[in-house]
């Protein structure tokens, strides 16, 4: 028996990909570009890059409002692990007198 990954925090990052946050820490990015190019019927409105946005988490499936979801294995199985740099901030140096 596999083990389901829950995703728990997502963010949009552009051209239809979305950076997901899983239960087990991990970071992985999904691409649905792709699916701007398919017959999806009653949900062709995900082809809208604003109404692609409107997705949420709840009970453990990626959801948009027009009642489309992606099942958390599924959603696991078709991303990738997310490639994430650390930031660092410059520091000014301060002259005191």
């Amino acid at each position: 028996m596999d083990i389901i990954h829950y995703p728990v925090n997502a963010a949009y990052i552009g051209r239809f990909r979305i950076l997901i946050e899983f239960e087990n820490g991990e970071l992985r990015t999904v691409d649905f570009s792709k699916y701007k190019q398919r017959k999806l019927g009653e949900f062709s409105d995900l082809k809208n890059e604003e109404y692609f946005k409107t997705f949420f988490i709840r009970n453990g499936d990626l959801q948009w409002p027009n009642g489309w979801d992606i099942a958390p294995d599924y959603l696991y199985d078709i991303s990738l692990p997310a490639k994430v740099e650390t930031l660092v901030k410059k520091r000014k140096n301060k002259v005191t007198s």
